[in-house]
């Protein structure tokens, strides 16, 4: 039980770590600290879900939330790619011209927007699976579980849709929605270490 306890908090200090340094990483111009941030995301969000399975686990053991664990993992090494890859591009700084002489990164680009759709992929699997775990929970319930299906599914069909490229222009991104989500989850989970210490007795 102390196990859990521990995995509990390691899960919730990650996930707020994931929420600050997920954002972050836009308006890091610094390469070295680009990549150093970047290889801690897989790890961070590992572990925010391993906190988050344990708290399941709490109330019922439940095989859709090891799913959506193994997904997270998975989708957390795809997120380090694809940052490591853009971050690579940056620096190689390639020079693609079209017909017209003029300078484009659509053609190197769809390299990185692979691995987003990929990490979108997993991260939608684990969302959903997740949020259909904590349905009947005691501390997240109903509110999580339909929020974090009707996200993650519109995030899997605007990806669909726009796909390669991103969504944009008239498709909304929802993937800071997912993030918004998870960060909604930890501090939940952060207010319910009472309840927490009463189900582990």
């Amino acid at each position: 039980m102390k196990a859990t306890l521990k995995w509990i908090n390691i899960g919730i200090i990650c996930g707020f770590l994931v929420s600050v340094i997920y954002p972050s990483l836009q308006f890091i111009s610094n390469l070295k600290l680009g990549v150093i941030v970047a290889s801690s995301m897989s790890i961070l969000l590992s572990l925010a879900s391993v906190g988050l399975y344990y708290f399941i686990q709490i109330h019922k053991k439940s095989v859709t939330s090891k799913i959506a664990l193994f997904s997270n993992i998975i989708a957390g090494a795809i997120l380090t790619q694809m940052f490591l890859v853009q971050l690579a591009i940056k620096a190689s700084r390639p020079e693609i011209f079209d017909e017209t002489g003029k300078w484009v990164w659509s053609t190197i680009n769809h390299i990185h927007y692979g691995l987003d759709v990929a990490w979108d992929v997993y991260i939608f699997l684990g969302t959903i699976l997740f949020a259909i775990s904590v349905f009947q929970h005691p501390k997240l319930g109903k509110i999580f579980s339909v929020t974090g299906i009707l996200i993650s599914l519109l995030m899997i069909i605007t990806n669909i849709i726009s796909f390669p490229i991103p969504p944009e222009k008239d498709l909304i991104d929802f993937g800071p929605f997912i993030g918004l989500w998870y960060l909604g989850l930890t501090i939940k989970i952060t207010l319910s270490r009472k309840w927490i210490h009463q189900q582990i007795r």
